[in-house]
């Protein structure tokens, strides 16, 4: 085999200088965090805040959080407060 065929073999990655894309960031943010909102809804702040960094667009961070995440932060945090 020669070094042309060997190039073939070898899906290169772009030529970014980040050892992450902005996806598998954000899967790997997902991986971390989402195991641990499901114990502490809290969790879910951190991980809106976590992807808007990585995004780099705070505004629509934003309203991914309040469309995805805040009611189920707000429905946990009433569940809690109903049973003390």
């Amino acid at each position: 085999m020669n070094h042309l065929e060997v190039k073939a073999l070898v899906r290169r990655r772009s030529q970014s200088p980040y050892v992450y894309s902005v996806g598998e960031l954000n899967r790997l943010i997902d991986a971390l965090i989402h195991p641990l909102a499901k114990r502490y809804p809290e969790f879910l702040i951190l991980d809106a805040t976590i992807h808007g960094v990585i995004e780099k667009n705070p505004p629509e961070s934003t309203l991914k959080f309040m469309q995805y995440n805040l009611p189920k932060l707000v429905a946990e945090l009433l569940r809690k407060r109903k049973s003390l």
